[in-house]
C-alpha cells in the first residue's frame, strides 16, 4: 500500500514539524512502508532529496500543492493518506475520502488546533479521519476541547537520532568559529518566532551577567521576529552577549548543541518541543516554558527546569543555577541522555504509527 504523507514542514528546512515529518518518513520507509512525501520547496532541497531512497515532491506555492496533492492520488494510487502538516492538506484529505473512499490520518502538533474560531472547520474536516495522531497528551486535551472523539485520539510523543546526538567529550567547532572558548553559551535552536522567549531570554540576561560575565547566548535559527529580537539586544546594549547565526545545515546541529552549556527555549506554546531531546540526547541540560506539551519531553527537576515563560525572573534564575552549578547540569544533562534512550527512539514510534495505518477506521 502506497503511503502519501503530505505536510507543510519537512527537511532540510529546520524546525520540530520539519524534523518529525521526516524523521517518520524516513523510517516508515526502513520499516518496509512505500511512502511519498509531499512537501514545500526550500532552499537546499535538491540535494537534500537525491539523498533519500524515498520519493520526495517539492511545490512552491499552496495552489501547486492542491493540484500535486490530487495528481499524486492518482498517479500513486495512493492508499492511505497521512497529513504531516497543513490545514489544507486536511481538507483535501477529507475531500479524497468522501470522493474516492482513501482513508487519512493526521498528525496534530497544537498550533494548527489553536485559533478557536476554526473550531467547527476542524470538527469537519477531522470527522472523516480513521486516526488523530497527537505529540503530547497537553494536544489530546486542546482536541477533546473542541469535540474530537477521545476514541479517535492517539499520543505517539516525537523522538530524536541517539546516534546522530550525543555526548561529544571533544571541544565542539562552533565554539572556535564564534569566538566561544572560555565562555558560559546559552543556546536556543528555533523558529525566531513570537511564542518561542527569546525575548525573555534576551532580558535576562543582564542580570545573568552581573552573576557570570563570561556568558553569551546563541541564537540559532531565522524567523519574522529576528528584526525585532536584534533591536532589542541593541536597546539593551547586549550585542557582544548575543550572537544570532541565521539558518544553519542540519547536518551541524550537533555541533551546536555540543558547544552549548545551557539549552533554552521558554516558549510559552508549544505542543512538545523535539528540540528538548535533542539536547538531552547530546547530554545538556535543558530549560523550557512551563505550558502546553513541553511537561512531556521535560521532566521538570530531572532532565531540566521548567518555568514560567512569562517571567524574566524565573527563566534568570533558572539560567544562573543551571551555569553556576555544573555538578547539577551534568546530572541533568546525564538524565535527559537516559530519557531519550529509553522513550524517544524514532524506530519504535514509527512502528507505533505504522500501527496506526493499517489500523481499520
Amino acid at each position: 500500500m502506497k503511503i502519501l504523507l503530505a505536510t507543510n514542514g519537512f527537511l532540510p528546512e529546520i524546525g520540530g514539524v520539519q524534523t518529525y515529518c521526516y524523521q517518520l518518513a524516513k523510517n516508515l520507509f526502513s520499516l518496509g512502508e512505500e511512502i511519498i512525501v509531499l512537501a514545500p520547496k526550500t532552499e537546499g532541497d535538491a540535494d537534500f532529496n537525491k539523498k533519500e531512497r524515498f520519493k520526495i515532491i517539492r511545490t512552491k506555492k499552496k495552489v501547486c500543492s492542491r493540484l500535486a496533492f490530487l495528481f499524486l492520488l492518482k498517479r500513486e494510487r495512493i492508499g492511505k493518506i497521512l497529513v504531516g502538516h497543513g490545514s489544507h492538506y486536511v481538507r483535501l484529505a477529507s475531500l479524497a475520502n468522501r470522493l474516492f473512499k482513501i482513508p487519512y490520518d493526521i498528525i496534530i502538533h497544537l498550533e494548527e488546533i489553536l485559533p478557536l474560531e476554526r473550531k467547527k472547520i476542524i470538527q469537519k474536516s477531522f470527522k472523516r479521519a480513521d486516526k488523530i495522531i497527537t505529540v503530547s497528551h497537553f494536544a489530546k486535551k486542546k482536541l477533546v476541547e473542541i469535540g474530537i472523539p477521545e476514541s479517535k485520539i492517539v499520543v505517539i510523543h516525537p523522538g530524536v537520532d541517539p546516534e546522530k546526538f550525543r555526548p561529544k567529550p571533544e571541544p565542539s567547532p562552533i565554539r572556535k568559529r564564534y569566538r566561544l572558548e572560555k565562555k558560559k553559551v546559552i543556546l536556543t535552536i528555533s523558529r525566531l518566532g513570537e511564542h518561542k522567549g527569546h525575548a525573555n531570554v534576551i532580558r535576562a540576561l543582564p542580570q545573568v551577567l552581573e552573576k557570570i560575565p563570561e556568558s553569551v547566548y546563541l541564537v540559532v535559527g531565522s524567523g519574522e521576529k529576528e528584526d525585532r529580537l536584534k533591536g532589542l539586544v541593541k536597546e539593551l546594549g547586549l550585542e557582544d552577549k548575543v550572537i544570532f547565526t541565521g539558518e544553519v545545515e542540519e547536518e551541524e546541529l550537533p555541533l551546536y548543541y555540543a558547544a552549548c552549556d545551557v539549552f533554552i527555549m521558554p516558549s510559552d506554546v508549544e505542543g512538545f518541543g523535539i528540540v528538548f531531546l535533542e539536547a538531552g540526547a547530546s547530554g545538556k541540560p535543558v530549560i523550557g516554558g512551563k505550558t502546553g506539551g513541553i511537561s512531556d519531553a521535560i521532566t521538570d527537576g530531572e532532565t531540566g527546569l521548567l518555568v514560567d515563560p512569562l517571567s524574566v525572573n524565573q527563566i534568570t534564575e533558572a539560567l544562573i543555577k543551571l551555569l553556576t552549578n555544573p555538578e547539577s547540569a551534568r546530572k541533568l544533562g546525564e538524565k535527559g541522555r537516559e530519557k531519550v534512550e529509553k522513550e524517544f527512539n524514532w524506530q519504535e514510534i514509527a512502528e507505533k504509527v505504522k500501527g496506526i495505518i493499517h489500523e481499520k477506521g
